[in-house]
């Protein structure tokens, strides 16, 4: 062979060498990432920051193929039916109310060491790491959050002589301006407050909790990990349940139908039928002109305010007000073979942009700070209501122990049992789901 030839062969060999050093490297730097969320109306938003962080990653020379589900239906179902089968994703969309299930079958992370060493995680208020803990570990770095307040027809209002701007310090006021809408506007229903089981965990998050925390209940005590059954706050919530129907400020039947939603804020507060109900903040945006339920002259007939305690000061922790809320936020698989990128995703996606980027594109409430808020609603939500935001304890036995709740609220509003009678058979029916160990019932006068 001459030296030419032997030139060209060394040449040709050195290049696939390089070329296969080059393709190894780039198997190296490319990478999968599974990721699931609940589909419409978050899918544009989410892809579109989903597409962001592959761009960013793509710039630092890795290459991520992203692996989205985003089913639009049963996505709690769908997504438990993955981990089952050994198809669980690395990163998922947890609303916190579920954490419970994933924590006792071992599927998801605890963040703990993770945040600890996160400069952003100051950034994110109290009860926005507190919503997704349980145990002292924390399982999911929140996005998105809502509130619940008391929207009012000011025209109902002041048809009936109550003075407006509406902002009841105590339920003693709020009872008042439903009588005085019953004597003067006695075509109007006074008042709404979610009731009964059709409506589901909304009577209990958006009825009871908000009630029940402005007498400054605790239902399940972080001491000991029992479930409080009997208290003076679950009676006094129980009680208005029982003076807002026994005073007929409000009516059973509509509570029983189907959809009652339908009845109370898609058409009744809607058309002013209805003069105030506790609802969560998002139905701001149901009612707007050209909204799903839109009102045409929302902002001149529709308002809010805080919800008050009972009093000022019986509120959960000392309070005046109170709002419950829920929310979502990203979690990590256990399983999950890319625990490094997937944190770095979640820190992608809880980004003050991002957070901003998805509230603009989707609504709610931020769950940071520093994210921006363009939207005067929210904004305001954001500073006059928050800072009493409470939420449900984090348990597996909660959803059992809530549709207690409902059925008790459902006694007393058909007129089958007495707020006191609902509180003993509520703890009565407690007691048989989690054991006579694990309830306890403090003095009630």
């Amino acid at each position: 062979m001459n030296s030419l030839k032997a030139l060209k062969v060394f040449f040709v060999f050195v290049v696939l060498v390089l070329s296969l050093g080059v393709f190894t490297a780039l198997a190296q730097d490319s990478v999968k990432l599974t990721v699931s969320f609940p589909g419409d109306p978050r899918s544009e938003t989410v892809n579109a920051l989903i597409e962001g962080f592959v761009a960013m990653k793509a710039e630092a020379g890795v290459t991520v193929e992203m692996v989205v589900n985003e089913p639009t239906e049963g996505y709690g179902d769908q997504l438990l039916l993955d981990f089952g089968a050994g198809v669980g994703p690395d990163v998922f969309s947890i609303s916190a109310e579920t954490i419970p299930e994933y924590v006792a079958s071992d599927l998801i992370l605890p963040l703990n060491d993770l945040v600890a060493e996160w400069d952003e995680w100051a950034n994110f208020p109290q009860g926005m790491k507190d919503m997704p803990s349980m145990g002292g570990q924390v399982y999911a770095i929140m996005y998105n959050t809502d509130t619940r307040v008391l929207f009012y027809r000011s025209d109902v209002l002041e048809a009936a002589g109550v003075p407006t701007p509406f902002a009841p310090t105590s339920w003693e006021e709020i009872f008042a301006a439903a009588e005085m809408i019953k004597q003067n506007v006695p075509d109007v229903i006074p008042m709404e407050v979610e009731s009964g089981t059709i409506w589901g965990e909304g009577t209990t998050m958006d009825g009871f909790f908000m009630l029940f925390r402005g007498a400054g209940g605790e239902l399940l005590d972080p001491a000991d990990g029992k479930w409080i059954v009997e208290s003076p706050a679950i009676l006094e919530a129980f009680t208005f349940y029982e003076t807002m129907f026994g005073q007929d400020y409000s009516k059973a039947e509509p509570f029983m139908e189907p959809e009652p939603w339908v009845f109370w804020l898609q058409e009744g507060l809607a058309n002013g039928d209805v003069g105030m109900a506790v609802v969560v903040n998002v139905v701001w945006g149901l009612y707007a002109p050209d909204g799903p339920w839109g009102i045409e002259n929302r902002d001149e007939v529709l308002a809010w305010t805080p919800m008050p305690a009972r009093e000022p000061g019986a509120g959960m922790n000392g309070l005046d007000f109170v709002s419950m809320g829920g929310g979502w936020g990203w979690a990590i698989s256990k399983s999950s073979a890319n625990q490094e990128l997937a944190w770095e995703f979640v820190q992608y996606m809880t980004s003050a942009e991002s957070i901003t980027t998805y509230t603009a594109g989707v609504g709610g409430i931020p769950s940071r700070l520093d994210a921006a808020v363009d939207d005067p609603h929210v904004a305001e939500i954001t500073e006059k209501v928050m800072p009493y935001q409470s939420f449900r304890p984090l348990s597996v036995d909660y959803s059992r122990v809530s549709e207690q709740i409902q059925i008790a609220t459902e006694k007393i509003m058909l007129g089958e049992a007495t707020a006191r009678e609902a509180m003993v058979e509520f703890g009565q029916a407690v007691e048989e789901i989690v054991g006579a160990d694990n309830v306890k019932r403090l003095p009630v006068d």
